[in-house]
């Protein structure tokens, strides 16, 4: 069991770092493909600083995930920061008629494998 569980937080850790490192880039280069979906979401663009900061932020949550493999708390910061972000865009989304909870499936997969990560990062920190 403790393999399985090993082998989830490290794939789930895997996904989120690559969608953070390429939503943070993106967004530091101001890339339209990761502004607009914040825009359609959040219901206004977001100014640059915001977007720089989006960027800096999913970069650093890239990093702390990275050195969660070693240090698991840094690891459930990082998850319970992409729980909130994916949760407030999957909450946007049913809010202005933009898709499902499972279709599109983008931020429900990251959402769930956050939870998840979260869960298990939190568990190994405490003991």
């Amino acid at each position: 069991m403790r393999i399985t569980v090993a082998v989830v937080a490290d794939l789930g850790s895997a996904v989120l770092i690559m969608e953070f490192v390429l939503h943070g880039i993106a967004m530091l280069i101001g890339m339209e493909a990761a502004v607009q979906p914040l825009t359609d979401h959040l219901g206004f663009r977001p100014a640059r600083p915001f977007g720089l900061a989006i960027g800096a932020v999913d970069l650093a949550a890239a990093g702390a995930l990275v050195l969660g493999f070693s240090a698991p708390g840094l690891s459930a910061v990082a998850a319970g920061y992409a729980v909130a972000f994916f949760g407030l865009l999957m909450v946007q989304r049913l809010r202005r008629g933009l898709g499902t909870l499972v279709r599109p499936p983008d931020f429900p997969i990251f959402f769930t494998l956050a939870v998840l990560l979260l869960a298990i990062r939190l568990g190994q920190a405490a003991g």
